[in-house]
């Protein structure tokens, strides 16, 4: 009878142990898993650490020595936290060359992003697949890369002339741009080439031009790029034809009122 109670304690502790153990050992093994891909990402946003105050272009070879695999885990979290990566409309994305879009490093937001990763709070965008995130955005992004070039390398070039109301920009700026690119900003072209831009003396205001490329990372012009040229024009057109036969119309009410007598004037008073 006691061997017999000393055999079901037995098997009774060794199950518990067995189950517990089982589940503690699972739950240490993909918590060492969870921590070693934090550990990539933290040391992929130390990278940027090393080029304070500098772009993230100046970081891109150094970053694309993280292997195929670091990369491939840790990618979409850093995108999604505000590692400004960029796609030229002229490529396919390529995750063993990662591009960065010319925006300065700040320190404190990396270290913010080291935080967030130690957290956990970017543990759920680990193993996202890569192609498919970067290719649901691969339009857009290159959309917007390709206005912010034209913002870097023309609008900021360029003066105006604030009594002639007239722009100055590089000859052969056009040279710049693949075909493709220079299509897909002429309707925000027209937009951007405003005095707005510039300071009392017709140069461009730096801190305008700046919240200008913030908004377009935020996409606020989404719909200019994504608008064709032509349809674009189109709707020029209508407004430019409804505004003149407005002022034909104005103009001929008020011909039409000058010409009646005093006394007809009043009767329509």
């Amino acid at each position: 009878m006691d061997n017999w109670v000393l055999t079901i304690i037995s098997g009774t502790i060794g199950a518990i142990i067995g189950t517990y153990g089982g589940a503690f050992f699972l739950n240490y093994w993909q918590n060492r898993k969870t921590r070693r891909i934090r550990s990539i990402a933290i040391k992929a946003l130390k990278i940027f650490l090393d080029y304070p105050k500098k772009s993230y272009t100046e970081a891109e070879n150094q970053f694309n020595t993280l292997t195929y695999s670091e990369k491939r885990a840790v990618i979409v979290a850093l995108h999604k936290l505000g590692v400004p990566m960029g796609i030229a409309t002229n490529e396919v994305f390529d995750i063993k060359n990662i591009h960065f879009l010319d925006r300065t490093i700040d320190k404190d937001e990396i270290k913010g992003m080291i935080a967030q990763i130690k957290q956990g709070s970017c543990d759920n965008l680990f193993y996202t697949d890569v192609e498919s995130y970067f290719t649901a955005n691969f339009r857009i992004l290159a959309k917007r890369n390709a206005a912010r070039k034209y913002v870097n390398e023309v609008l900021l070039k360029s003066t105006v002339n604030l009594q002639q109301m007239q722009m100055t920009t590089q000859q052969n700026w056009v040279e710049k741009f693949s075909f493709g690119e220079y299509k897909i900003i002429q309707a925000f072209r027209e937009q951007v080439n405003d005095n707005y831009f510039f300071d009392a003396n017709g140069y461009p205001n730096r801190e305008k031009i700046d919240s200008l490329l913030n908004d377009i990372d935020l996409g606020l012009w989404d719909e200019y790029l994504c608008w064709s040229f032509e349809a674009y024009q189109n709707v020029k057109a209508q407004n430019l034809m409804t505004q003149m036969i407005t002022a034909k119309l104005t103009e001929a009410n008020n011909s039409v009122s000058e010409s009646l007598p005093s006394d007809k004037k009043e009767e329509e008073k």
